[in-house]
């Protein structure tokens, strides 16, 4: 199925999650934030957010800095 990650298309498996997503693009879950849509998921919601055909999905790595 095709869903949109960071405004680039890209094909992925039918039924995954955002966190099964964040794997395959390299992320790491808890330094991530990401929004499906427009809303931005709670960490805990990654695991049970399933992706569905045409999503937009926005996902950013965090820094920290100091």
């Amino acid at each position: 199925m095709t869903i949109f990650v960071n405004e680039k298309e890209i094909e992925i498996e039918n039924d995954i999650t955002a966190a099964a997503l964040l794997e395959q693009l390299r992320l790491k879950p808890s330094r991530s934030a990401v929004w499906v849509n427009g809303k931005k998921l709670l960490m805990a919601e990654y695991g049970t957010t399933v992706l569905r055909p045409g999503d937009k999905v926005k996902a950013v790595r965090l820094f920290g800095g100091g």
